[in-house]
């Protein structure tokens, strides 16, 4: 007899009915999760009273609903301590750096910064003809992967950015342009979901980039790199669009939140 367990064992469905309590942010009710889930609600209401038992669950007798409890959030807390952005993010690095023999980078958001900085890198066997630094703060008004993560900051966040910053590019000193232009592409970004850039940030050099987020927004971006000269403009659209769909496993598996996920 097969040990595999079955789509709608009780193990997996509480697995489930975990994560629709932690995607839900704040308090939910029975018939929510129970239509959310495609669970009849006694079983569901079954299933969250064994987990108020455990601390998994937390049910507020006032407004008759639930939330996620306290020992959800330790072991969610042990679990991103022991496992580290940078293995979650590094294998799709690698995997589109050999889909398409070229660079793909992970940057990673420094808010304290106002920065990026490139925390992940995979190349294809193709050389770059120009220099990526890695760890190093770098300007998020410039470039695709900086420009993935800026679209995604408030209003007043990116106003401060663009006012504490030099007007030129550090590619090539092409000047900054004026705050309602840059706000109206950071809005083209959002539509996308992708950026694209022309030797902003380094000379010569073609990026393609989409946001990552987590529980707590944005925290970087996934971005491919090439040489102008070398990247076909017939692919950019299928590059932007697996770049887009990549990013967007990523934050799931990060833990975006609902909201986040209908910004993006």
């Amino acid at each position: 007899m097969s040990s595999a367990i079955h789509p709608t064992s009780t193990v997996v469905r509480t697995a489930r009915l975990i994560e629709a309590l932690a995607d839900a942010e704040g308090e939910v009710g029975v018939n929510q999760l129970a239509e959310r889930l495609g669970l009849a609600p006694s079983t569901v209401h079954r299933s969250l009273q064994l987990l108020c038992d455990e601390g998994f669950a937390t049910w507020n007798p006032t407004t008759r609903v639930y939330s996620s409890g306290p020992s959800l959030y330790r072991i969610a807390a042990r679990a991103s301590q022991a496992f580290p952005m940078s293995a979650i993010i590094t294998p799709s690095v690698e995997q589109l750096a050999a889909r398409y023999n070229e660079t793909v980078l992970f940057a990673m958001y420094l808010p304290k910064d106002r920065a990026m900085s490139f925390l992940v890198r995979s190349d294809g066997t193709q050389a770059l003809q120009y220099r990526i630094d890695m760890h190093a703060p770098l300007s998020l008004l410039w470039g695709a992967s900086g420009k993935a993560i800026l679209a995604y900051l408030d209003h007043e966040e990116i106003t401060g950015i663009y006012e504490s910053e030099g007007m030129t590019s550090p590619a090539g000193g092409a000047e900054l342009p004026q705050l309602t232009t840059l706000l109206e592409e950071m809005q083209r970004i959002r539509d996308a979901g992708v950026a694209l850039s022309d030797s902003e940030k380094l000379p010569g050099a073609r990026g393609i980039a989409s946001p990552v987020f987590g529980a707590g927004g944005v925290v970087g971006a996934l971005v491919l790199t090439s040489p102008l000269d070398r990247l076909p403009h017939g692919s950019v659209e299928e590059i932007a669009t697996t770049i887009r769909s990549t990013a967007q496993r990523l934050s799931h598996a990060l833990g975006q939140s609902a909201r986040q996920k209908d910004l993006s």
